[in-house]
């Protein structure tokens, strides 16, 4: 009797290790992008007349990823700081999603200027160590 429940609450044991290791890892992967606050040019959210919706997120070394909600037509992106810039473009049917390296870009503080048709938006983000110095 003993031996069964020395085995039970080793099993018991064990599932919660996992569980909590689980966990961790989950917690791990989604603390590893950082989403840039993006404001209209005039100062505005993200959400407007048009219900246009754009987010962007970054690792802060390798990608910046931006996503396109309710437009149609070509997007434009254009990451600026340092003495770095570069222009990305890619097209949008109701939903767009894109993936920018900044592997090669030098460590600092970057604007990144998302237009999509007549309206413009903003954000700033960093790179750290790992690009160029």
């Amino acid at each position: 009797m003993k031996r069964k429940i020395a085995l039970v609450f080793i099993s018991l044991c064990c599932v919660a290790l996992l569980s909590s290791f689980v966990i961790l890892n989950l917690n791990e992967v989604n603390n590893q992008r950082d989403r840039i606050a993006l404001s209209r040019s005039n100062g505005v959210t993200t959400r407007s007349a048009t219900d246009i919706e754009i987010e962007a997120s970054t690792d802060h070394k390798t990608n910046v990823s931006v996503s396109v909600m309710n437009f149609t037509g070509t997007a434009v992106v254009q990451i600026v700081g340092g003495r770095t810039s570069a222009q990305y473009y890619f097209d949008v049917n109701e939903m767009g999603y894109e993936v920018i390296s900044i592997g090669t870009m030098r460590a600092g503080t970057y604007n990144l200027r998302i237009t999509v048709g007549t309206e413009t938006y903003e954000g700033s983000f960093d790179i750290v160590s790992g690009g160029r110095r």
